[in-house]
């Protein structure tokens, strides 16, 4: 029953972050009507805290969204909310930086905090932080969003040749993931 009722509320977060039809402000506040809503249990919950705080991102209220990640992982450390915790950008990037560096200190084998990391020095232009972390999240976990990630500073650095080898990694494993299927035969020419 209460995996049903965590269904229900992900669905209406959802659909309410979606309900303003290109009114940004009126999907914004039917989202934080349908958040008040819910029980102090349920926005403790990571699903039901990471559906919320994607849909603050994507309606633009991404400062609000980091500080409500920012104090749920305080509480209680979750991967997913630290995962969408490095897309966002707060009010105050030097902060969000120094908070995901201390949560290292518990978890410094999690590749997704890793990337987190990674993408935070880059918000802070910390560039060869940024390649650090990124390179060190790969060696924990093979991962496409990683790959892209490091690809794109290693251009951005000059370093092309392996940038478009890190590209081609990263489309692979996604590849993998989706589970692709066989690309055509070439034509043969008699």
């Amino acid at each position: 029953m209460a995996e049903l009722e965590r269904q229900a509320w992900h669905g209406r977060l959802a659909a309410a972050g979606q309900s303003g039809e290109g009114d940004a402000p009126a999907a914004l506040a039917a989202l934080t009507q349908a958040w008040e809503q819910l029980s102090s249990a349920q926005r403790q919950e990571p699903e039901l805290l990471a559906v919320y705080a994607e849909q603050l991102r994507v309606l633009g209220a991404e400062s609000e969204a980091e500080e409500l990640l920012h104090q749920a992982l305080k509480r209680n450390y979750d991967s997913r909310l630290v995962r969408l915790y490095g897309l966002l950008r707060g009010r105050n990037p030097g902060r969000q930086l120094q908070a995901a560096e201390g949560w290292l200190k518990q978890h410094p084998q999690d590749a997704g905090l890793l990337l987190t990391v990674g993408r935070l020095c880059l918000l802070n232009q910390l560039w060869g932080k940024a390649k650090e972390y990124f390179e060190s999240s790969l060696v924990f976990q093979r991962d496409p969003e990683t790959c892209a990630e490091l690809a794109r500073l290693l251009a951005r650095l000059g370093e092309v040749e392996r940038s478009n080898q890190l590209f081609q990694e990263g489309l692979g494993l996604l590849d993998r993931r989706l589970g692709g299927l066989p690309l055509p035969q070439p034509a043969v020419h008699d």
